[in-house]
Parts: C-alpha cells; sequence; structure tokens
C-alpha cells in the first residue's frame, strides 16, 4: 500500500480524499469527496487520514440506510461534510446483514481452537480478542465492529499500547485473520474486512537488532553464579552445539548416542523439518556436560535434565531456563540486543570463521537448503560430516576458560 493512498496535495496542503460509493454519487453531486486534514506535513497526513476516513465512512453507511454503533461525539460528522443531506437509501446488498446473529465471543472461541492451531496460537487469538471485547465494552454481533470502529480501535488502543512494534502488528494481522475466517463461514459478507489497509507506526520503541555475541560480552555472560538448575549446562551446550533452547531442554538420555568419545545427539523437536538431525558433540567441554548427566539415569525416557518443568501456555521445559537466562544476562549487564538465541547466532558465525563449508553449517544447525538437489534427491549428512563441522568448533583462550570455571 502506497503511503499517499486516500491522500491529495493542493498547494502546500494535505487532503483527504474518498471516492464516494456508486449508489450515492448522482444525489451528492460528485465522484470523490475531500477533507482538509490541516497538515502540510506528509507524515502527519498519514497519521490523520485513518481517523478522517473511517468519519467519512461512517456518514456513508448512514446515507445508505447502515446504522454504525456510537462513536464519541468527535466522530460524528453532522457539521464536518459540506454536502446536502440526502434520504437514506436501501442497504446495499453486499454489505448486508449476515443471516447470523451469532456473537464475537462465541465465534472467537471456534476460531482460537481451529484444528491443528498450536497452543501458542490459540492462546495470542484469545488475548487479541479479549482486548477487543474489553473495548467493545460487551459481546456484539460481528456487523458492530464497521470500519470506524476498527479505525478508532487502531488509533486510540493498538497504535498507543505499550507493545512491542512487532506485536502491534500482530494483533492487527489476528484481527484481519478472524475477520477472514468469518466471512469464509459467512459471518459477515465474505471480502468485508475493516481491519485492513491500516499502517502502524514503527518508528517508536524500536526494539535492537539481535545479533552474535563478542568475545568480551561471552566471558561477561559465562561469568557469576546463577543458581537456576541446569541452566549452566544448556548455556554450555548452546555456545558449543548452536542449538536451539528448546532443543535442548527436550532432550532424554535416549537421543545420546556414544562412540569413540564423540556424542550424537538427536534432536527431534525441532522448529523445522530441517532441524530435525544429529549432532555431532566433540568439544571437550561439551561431552563432559553430556557425559555427567548421561551417567545418572538409566532409562532412555528420562530428561536429560529431569529437574526442569514445563511453563507457559505451551508448557515447555525451556519456558523457565529461558527466563532464569534472561534475568542471568540483565545481571551481568548484556540486554537487548542479545539473547540465548545469540549462542545460537555466535555458534554460526564462528564456524563460518573457521571456514567451514555453508552447507555443512546448515546441516550442523539444522537450517533449511534451498536448491532441489538439497531438499528432495539429498539424504543428508553422514555421522563423518557432522564429527568434522562438531571437532572444528573452538573459541578464544578466554571464553573456554571462562564456560569451565562457570560449570565448576
Amino acid at each position: 500500500m502506497r503511503k499517499t493512498q486516500y491522500l491529495q496535495r493542493l498547494g502546500q496542503s494535505w487532503y483527504l480524499r474518498v471516492k464516494i460509493p456508486s449508489a450515492l454519487q448522482s444525489r451528492i453531486g460528485n465522484t470523490h469527496f475531500r477533507r482538509a486534514l490541516g497538515t502540510r506535513d506528509l507524515d502527519e497526513a498519514v497519521r490523520r487520514k485513518w481517523h478522517a476516513l473511517a468519519q467519512v465512512r461512517a456518514y456513508f453507511d448512514s446515507l445508505l440506510g447502515i446504522t454504525p454503533p456510537s462513536l464519541p461525539p468527535s466522530s460524528v460528522l453532522s457539521s464536518a461534510i459540506n454536502c446536502t443531506e440526502l434520504p437514506p437509501l436501501s442497504r446495499l446488498q453486499l454489505i448486508a446483514k449476515p443471516p447470523s446473529s451469532t456473537g464475537l465471543d462465541e465465534l472467537a472461541k471456534k476460531w482460537a481452537e481451529i484444528a491443528g492451531t498450536t497452543k501458542t496460537v490459540c492462546y495470542q487469538r484469545r488475548q487479541v480478542y479479549t482486548e477487543l471485547r474489553a473495548y467493545l465494552g460487551a459481546d456484539h454481533i460481528p456487523e458492530t465492529v464497521t470500519n470506524a470502529v476498527a479505525a478508532t480501535y487502531v488509533d486510540d488502543i493498538l497504535s498507543t499500547s505499550r507493545d512491542s512494534a512487532s506485536t502491534r502488528r500482530r494483533k492487527l494481522s489476528a484481527l484481519g485473520a478472524f475477520w477472514e475466517w468469518m466471512g469464509s463461514r459467512g459471518h459477515v459478507p465474505k471480502g468485508f474486512n475493516p481491519w485492513k489497509g491500516f499502517r502502524l507506526n514503527t518508528n517508536d520503541r524500536k526494539t535492537p537488532q539481535k545479533r552474535p555475541y563478542t568475545v568480551p560480552e561471552l566471558v561477561r555472560l559465562f561469568s557469576g553464579f546463577p543458581t537456576y538448575p541446569a541452566l549452566r549446562e544448556v548455556m554450555a551446550l548452546g555456545l558449543f552445539t548452536g542449538a536451539r533452547i528448546d532443543e535442548l531442554c527436550s532432550l532424554t538420555l535416549g537421543d545420546v548416542r556414544w562412540d569413540r568419545g564423540t556424542a550424537f545427539v538427536q534432536i527431534t523437536k525441532a522448529k523445522t523439518s530441517a532441524g530435525v538431525r544429529t549432532l555431532a558433540v566433540v568439544h571437550p567441554i561439551a561431552v563432559e556436560v553430556l557425559r555427567k548427566r548421561w551417567k545418572r539415569r538409566p532409562l532412555p525416557s528420562t530428561q536429560l535434565f529431569p529437574e526442569l518443568k514445563g511453563g507457559g501456555y505451551d508448557k515447555r521445559l525451556s519456558w523457565h531456563v529461558g527466563q532464569a537466562f534472561r534475568y542471568h544476562r540483565n545481571k551481568q549487564g548484556l540486554t537487548g540486543a542479545t539473547d540465548f538465541h545469540s549462542l545460537r547466532r555466535t555458534f554460526i558465525t564462528r564456524l563460518e570463521n573457521l571456514g567451514i563449508d555453508q552447507v555443512h553449517i546448515a546441516r550442523y544447525v539444522g537450517h533449511s537448503l534451498p536448491t532441489l538437489a538439497f531438499k528432495v534427491y539429498s539424504g543428508g549428512a553422514t555421522e563423518a560430516t557432522q564429527r568434522a563441522t562438531g571437532k572444528a568448533i573452538s573459541y578464544a583462550r578466554d571464553v573456554e576458560n571462562a564456560v569451565q570455571q562457570f560449570l565448576k
């Protein structure tokens, strides 16, 4: 969507320019409606146009006989539009009231629990609708939420929330997906979606770009005395294997196999299909961590880190570990641009700097490869290749000394 959509510049000022519905053009005597936005600045005009557009569309709806829900007094257009009052016309079939009178509460529950939806997405959908319902004040039928109501909600709630820019965009996208789902099932007219066309401001509260750790930062990170169970060992494995935090916390004893001093670790709970892989762990520090854990329990089904308990709405074993890691990281003065996943970034960066082939790196860390030869015809990396990649990893002496002291 271009920035100047619905905008027209006359002289030095910006105006809202909206096409009048064809059913009203002969009565109003024009094809487009124009309204001054009171600014010469384009960015400010973009910000103001959505509220003005909602007002104009609400006025058109009233002329077409479509009664919108009550809006704040500032949204009333009776004196803001310079045109003659027209008798209401019959309601357009395209925006006709759907036959279903099911409330949004019931529909949102069905939408959140669609078959195949993960627990995380289900929770996020419930959260998005709960916030919208609090704004609406009660359960309503879907047609209550018009373009004007959606625009006011975006301007007054989403745009001003303390959420990050990505979270605000996700919530707006979720509301749009909810209306698309209702349209596909006949609860709203198909194609009508009041949440489309908005652009949320992302210039404020920018989150830092995530990056790998530097050597001094690694020395600081692997210092101190965190007390959360298994945190130190999971951090060390993250640094020397590049595995994701959930992959590590989900390991069982049966996932670890030994061959001539090398630990072959089967990653089964991965983010993507490419992430299902076998790691060859060769570095002495990581091998020692795995060996100590592997000797403690006899049953293959036992968790490698049995002291970990599930948390969050998905009951992930990594949830509390992630919280403890962030607390430790902040305590060491490393905030914002680095997280646990930065250990993975550091691992990949280190292998690249050591001259390891990019295909071997991708196979080791569980990244998908783009070509058909790798996706369809290749059988994947051999254990010998994985062992060679695992054997190559090493860090500066200061870092390795810090990790050894950290684990004691």
